[in-house]
């Protein structure tokens, strides 16, 4: 039997294709999670890291300012972790914001299950300032501070930027 024929033939590179997406996949997530020392925007408290954050630049008839991140938070420990407050230098009040079946909710705190990585998203939970001192604009930036309870706090820098870079 020849060789060539009895080998099904594109099977190397559907196989390098699937390896290399892993690869860039897991490449792309160490890289949100990098120690705070390597990257201006990650940041870690033991083993909960907290990657980019980012806020749109506000609109002259915004009541608050939004902040996402896309990976936001990641509890890699085996036991649940919580945020239970934020604060910020620039504004008066800042909580916890969903909307759920049309309807703005504003819970206390954020469970980090673990493994499980938060996103925070418009559509989903994320973090509201309001009574803000001052309106950042793009390309500005502003400290945000995380409490995690028991397990500390950690300030994190906030980047305003637009949504397209995302």
């Amino acid at each position: 039997m020849n060789e060539g024929a009895a080998r099904p033939r594109g099977r190397g590179l559907r196989h390098f294709s699937t390896l290399a997406g892993s690869a860039l996949i897991a490449l792309a997530f160490s890289a949100v999670f990098l120690p705070a020392s390597a990257g201006a925007h990650s940041y870690t408290l033991g083993d909960i890291a907290v990657g980019h954050l980012w806020s749109p630049p506000p609109t002259a008839s915004a009541e608050g300012l939004a902040v996402y991140g896309p990976i936001a938070v990641l509890n890699r420990e085996a036991r649940a972790h919580q945020i239970v407050g934020v604060s910020s230098t620039i504004a008066g009040k800042v909580r916890f914001r969903s909307a759920k079946d049309g309807t703005e909710q504003w819970p206390s705190t954020l469970v980090l299950a673990p493994g499980r990585p938060l996103s925070l998203a418009p559509w989903g939970v994320h973090i509201w300032l309001s009574d803000i001192d001052r309106a950042p604009s793009a390309g500005d930036s502003f400290d945000l501070t995380l409490d995690f309870g028991k397990s500390g706090t950690l300030t994190v820098k906030v980047v305003v930027e637009t949504a397209t870079g995302h």
